[in-house]
């Protein structure tokens, strides 16, 4: 995700203080008065978030795996389940897929801090494929209920993006650098594993990345997806930096989404919104309410480097009203796996009142997300984690 300019995070500061210290003497850290008594919350779904970076040896995983999952522990024992979504890349991993048959082809993964790579290890087909096993094992003997996705995202701060910037730059708007789902492909005459004789002239953007995704998740083993940063919409998390609403947009998200849920069958699908309210998802960037009945799981997303609480408060309880809501996760933010800034350091105010923001709607909200591991990675402190698994679910 794009750090937020200083001249608009300014703006916002001043606005923000006062409240923010009248919030921190109204809402200790602890269970508060605004807390719902534990046995109202509903069941939990933990995401954590995480990259290969947390891993130091792609070959032999187990024992950084089963450190992970030890580490959440606090969470995990609490949780009705359990997703990691192993964010192996952005999309080119699953763009440039060629098949079972090729797994031992090298993937474009997120290896990037700050726009740059900080590891020139290489990663496989045949190693991510082993990786997702091995999560689902050991899971499995420590007891925790767990699904994996990946995630496919329009950003390009992960790593190094041929599909996108070089083979079928018509597939993006380059506008808000978003993909266009609705965009026409030019043909072309590679492997692709949706594909195997290459794109056919003509062919949607959008309805060849639900293929590709179609077939990599199944093939190497996932349970699901995360469309990350509003994927499937054009723009870019500001409320006026969208196309705005078209009827013929809508009706394109609408038709993309329904692609996506037929070709999945049984994988699920969890959205990760545009930051912003549902009013502003359907006035800037054409999402229609509709829209999020396609998915499992909605993220209002509330991650410090773009948004503040008041704003996120708005989405949040914004997806709390849509009617035949999918279930809806609040947003805890400590690090980040892309950028050497931390939110529990850069903007502690703020991280901190997510754990109460979470605390405060937990008979509402159905689960929680965060990033699990920071730009070299490091776990979140265990300190922290089970402070806050405390608070939230209460002491037993």
């Amino acid at each position: 995700m794009t750090k937020r300019n200083g001249s608009y995070r300014a703006l916002w500061r001043v606005a923000i203080l006062a409240l923010t210290i009248a919030n921190a003497c109204r809402e200790s850290t602890g269970i508060g008065s605004d807390a719902p008594p534990v046995s109202t919350m509903r069941p939990q779904t933990l995401v954590l978030f995480a990259t290969p970076k947390f891993l130091l040896d792609f070959d032999n995983p187990e024992a950084d795996v089963d450190k992970f999952l030890r580490h959440y522990g606090s969470l995990t024992s609490r949780a009705a389940e359990t997703i990691v979504i192993f964010a192996v890349g952005n999309s080119d991993h699953m763009l440039t897929y060629r098949g079972s048959a090729f797994w031992a082809d090298s993937v474009e993964w997120a290896r990037w801090t700050d726009f740059k790579p900080v590891s020139d290890r290489t990663l496989t087909y045949i190693q991510i494929a082993a990786i997702v096993r091995t999560l689902k094992e050991r899971a499995a003997t420590l007891g925790i209920k767990l699904k994996v996705f990946d995630q496919i995202d329009p950003g390009k701060e992960f790593n190094p993006e041929r599909f996108k910037y070089e083979r079928h730059p018509e597939c993006v708007d380059r506008r808000w650098d978003s993909f266009d789902i609705r965009a026409r492909l030019t043909g072309d005459d590679l492997i692709y594993a949706s594909a195997p004789d290459g794109i056919v002239e003509g062919t949607l953007c959008g309805t060849f990345i639900v293929d590709q995704a179609s077939r990599y998740l199944h093939d190497l083993g996932f349970d699901g997806i995360m469309y990350g940063n509003q994927f499937g919409t054009r723009g870019r998390w500001l409320p006026d930096n969208g196309p705005g609403y078209s009827a013929e947009e809508a009706t394109a998200i609408l038709n993309f989404l329904d692609h996506s849920r037929r070709t999945y069958g049984g994988k699920e699908m969890i959205w990760f919104d545009s930051y912003n309210k549902v009013q502003v998802e359907r006035e800037t960037f054409s999402f229609p309410e509709a829209g999020y009945t396609y998915f499992d799981y909605v993220l209002a997303a509330g991650f410090c480097v773009i948004t503040f609480p008041e704003r996120y408060i708005e989405n949040l309880e914004s997806k709390l009203q849509l009617t035949h809501r999918p279930r809806i996760l609040a947003t805890l933010d400590y690090v980040d796996p892309w950028y050497s800034y931390n939110s529990m350091t850069d903007y502690p105010e703020e991280s901190a009142r997510l754990e109460q923001i979470a605390i405060k709607y937990r008979d509402r909200i159905d689960g929680i997300v965060f990033f699990a591991n920071d730009d070299d990675g490091t776990l979140v402190p265990r300190q922290s984690i089970e402070s806050f698994a405390m608070r939230f679910f209460g002491v037993r």
